[in-house]
């Protein structure tokens, strides 16, 4: 699969992520889930955002003993500036209506799983059809990510299928945090192909030290993040590790904006500007790992080293 191929129209992204959505079922090991949407995003970023949306629905509808729909799905959960779906029963069935923002795959995924809101505490999960919601495609302003086609999606009292699961199924649910590592994958895979991208171009010319110096950086921290991606894999496949799933996560972030910076010394405007590539997988990269709250992850674990039985001794 080539980027530049995937990223030349919505049907070639479509076809991509298909392809990939049917090569695996996506509820093995979490070591095998990680290494393949590492390899994934090695290709292209918002196919792998799209493959990872999909493998996370598959596995949140395995942990509610429920059948996945034929095609491609994706998760539509953001509450972000204060959106959401409301969810009410009528005498027609439960009624879905709001307004979603970042809903990634509009125009590529076949359904989608959201949580409706019935009050403040208390939310469902839903299965519904992606053409139920009307998309503002003017609403993502920047080539960066385009092609997940992440949309604020809006509804309006559309009758959809009885919930998944019990109430409060979807935050509630054990395999909520673990989930994140998912997308810490991703950003791996993605910092991964940037360091492939920026040794590829040096590879034609005779790279200086300090060009050297930077490419290293950006690979051990590239090796740094996922060794702990891979550690809490392992974790997780074991029974435990989901409060270290954040901390991989802070490793798959921080190691991503270290590479776009590295990236960018290394090469300078020149090789920005004449690699498009390279310059557009830059700025997925970090508009991906921006999705990370890398101050209230580090703020908590602050607080949690202040906690620690030999600080307080």
């Amino acid at each position: 699969m080539n980027a530049d191929d995937l990223r030349a129209s919505v049907d070639c992204m479509r076809e991509g992520v298909r392809a990939e959505a049917a090569a695996g079922s996506w509820t093995g090991s979490w070591q095998d889930l990680v290494d393949r949407l590492v390899d994934v995003a090695r290709v292209d970023l918002c196919l792998a955002r799209l493959v990872e949306g999909h493998a996370d629905a598959v596995r949140i509808l395995d942990q509610a003993f429920a059948l996945p729909r034929p095609g491609v799905y994706a998760v539509w959960a953001s509450r972000s500036a204060g959106t959401g779906l409301r969810a009410r029963r009528t005498t027609a069935g439960w009624q879905l209506s709001g307004e979603l923002r970042f809903a990634s795959g509009v125009d590529v995924v076949d359904r989608a799983l959201v949580p409706g809101w019935v009050d403040e505490r208390t939310h469902l999960l839903f299965d519904v059809d992606a053409a139920a919601f009307d998309a503002d495609r003017t609403s993502w302003r920047t080539p960066a990510m385009d092609a997940s086609r992440s949309f604020t999606v809006r509804v309006h009292d559309r009758v959809v299928e009885e919930p998944l699961g019990r109430e409060n199924f979807y935050l509630e649910r054990p395999g909520f945090v673990a989930g994140g590592l998912g997308p810490a994958a991703v950003w791996v895979g993605g910092a991964q192909s940037v360091v492939d991208l920026v040794a590829r171009g040096l590879g034609r010319f005779r790279p200086t030290p300090h060009q050297l110096r930077r490419l290293g950086a950006a690979r051990e921290a590239v090796w740094l993040a996922e060794t702990a991606v891979a550690r809490v894999a392992s974790s997780l496949d074991g029974g435990h590790g989901a409060d270290d799933v954040a901390s991989a996560r802070t490793a798959a972030a921080v190691a991503g904006e270290r590479v776009v910076d590295e990236a960018g010394r290394i090469v300078g405007p020149g090789g920005i500007t004449g690699d498009e590539r390279l310059a557009r997988t830059l700025a997925d990269l970090l508009v991906y790992v921006r999705q990370h709250h890398l101050d209230l992850t580090l703020e908590a674990s602050g607080r949690s080293a202040l906690d620690a039985p030999d600080v307080r001794g």
